[in-house]
């Protein structure tokens, strides 16, 4: 089978990780999944070429990654030459998602989005919330509810590199780590004025805010700095996006992360963060309602007064209380997001879909097909 999406890199955000975790599992349990990216072709004839691509390798099953691209805009056709396939929209069909370009989103729906999704033999969804708003506008579909995974080796006490932050954060004071897409879904405005106003409780307590991502242009920096320059938002640093090893090495190095979204699928920096053992703050728009009852995360919904709450309770746990928590994030991810068990999910997921049977556990089927 093949996996399609749009990027693998950071242009793609969550998503690149996401296909590169789960197509590496899937190897490791004895899979042949390969992965086609949509931007190794020229824009002017990307959907021929994509399309003649897929055609001629001829792929018992493919399993597509994000919406409102070429990947989409392909799968009818691709459909209709006999190619199986399954669309995991990564959050893209939630209400907050939607309401992005909602203008541009609702004409590309009707031409073709629609009809691509409605082509599917499956749709994955990352958690039940996601599972909800797909059936909500596609009420016939089938819809197998699979998360993201996390990799727990990396998690171990290897010895990391110093974090980005070296030399500018004195070693030991403790730094609570946003990491992603600089995109306004994910609630950074309300976490800087958060920040700016739990100012006093976070010197007191020694905290810094870390921002390292991508995605705006520099627009967060500028702000930052202008504000930096009134004497606002210290102890505040943006730093470049990190990957590979220096991702390893500010996961390792921070105390706790932040992820007070808007709008999410099922989150990777969450699950990742969790992964390394740090408590985390989150939404409830991040879909991992396991997490608060675990015991791994306090709620951070995206507004100012209910983070600076959020960071006034973090502030005054004490480091056993946050390695209570860090632990039980671990132990969390391992149970539950580890990706042996997504890769053994979508390995029953795809043999259902060409061999038939009954469906897996995790497949929901529309009320129609759930009553025969």
């Amino acid at each position: 089978m093949i996996h399609l999406s749009h990027a693998a890199d950071a242009s793609d955000g969550g998503i690149a990780t996401a296909v590169a975790g789960l197509r590496q599992a899937q190897q490791a349990a004895g899979l042949a999944a390969g992965w086609v990216t949509a931007d190794r072709y020229p824009p002017l004839h990307r959907d021929h070429q994509l399309s003649s691509g897929l055609l001629a390798a001829s792929p018992p099953l493919l399993h597509l990654h994000g919406l409102w691209r070429s990947p989409t805009r392909c799968a009818p056709r691709l459909v209709a030459a006999g190619i199986p396939l399954v669309i995991a929209p990564h959050g893209m069909l939630d209400a907050g998602a939607l309401a992005i370009s909602r203008r541009r989103k609702q004409l590309v729906w009707h031409l073709w989005e629609q009809r691509a999704l409605a082509s599917a033999r499956c749709l994955h969804a990352l958690c039940a919330a996601e599972a909800a708003a797909i059936r909500a506008l596609l009420p016939q579909a089938p819809i197998a509810i699979i998360p993201n995974g996390v990799n727990t080796s990396v998690a171990s006490g290897h010895r990391q590199p110093p974090p980005a932050w070296a030399g500018t954060i004195p070693s030991g004071e403790p730094v609570l780590l946003f990491l992603g897409r600089f995109h306004a879904k994910k609630g950074l405005a309300p976490l800087l004025a958060a920040w700016q106003a739990a100012a006093a409780a976070a010197q007191r307590a020694g905290w810094w805010l870390a921002l390292v991502g991508y995605g705006d242009g520099g627009a967060l920096a500028r702000r930052v700095a202008a504000a930096q320059a009134r004497g606002e938002l210290q102890r505040l640093l943006v730093l470049p996006p990190a990957f590979g090893a220096d991702k390893t090495a500010i996961l390792h190095a921070a105390s706790a992360f932040v992820l007070p979204s808007f709008s999410e699928g099922l989150p990777m920096a969450a699950l990742e963060a969790m992964g390394h053992r740090l408590p985390c703050l989150l939404s409830d728009a991040c879909n991992l309602p396991q997490a608060f009852s675990a015991g791994a995360a306090l709620p951070a919904a995206p507004q100012p007064a209910a983070l600076v709450m959020a960071l006034e309770r973090l502030f005054a746990l004490s480091p056993a209380e946050r390695a209570a928590m860090g632990a039980a994030g671990a132990a969390l991810v391992h149970e539950q997001f580890s990706w042996p068990q997504v890769a053994e999910q979508t390995r029953q997921l795809y043999t259902w879909i060409l061999a038939g049977g009954t469906p897996p556990g995790f497949v929901q089927l529309p009320a129609a097909v759930t009553s025969r």
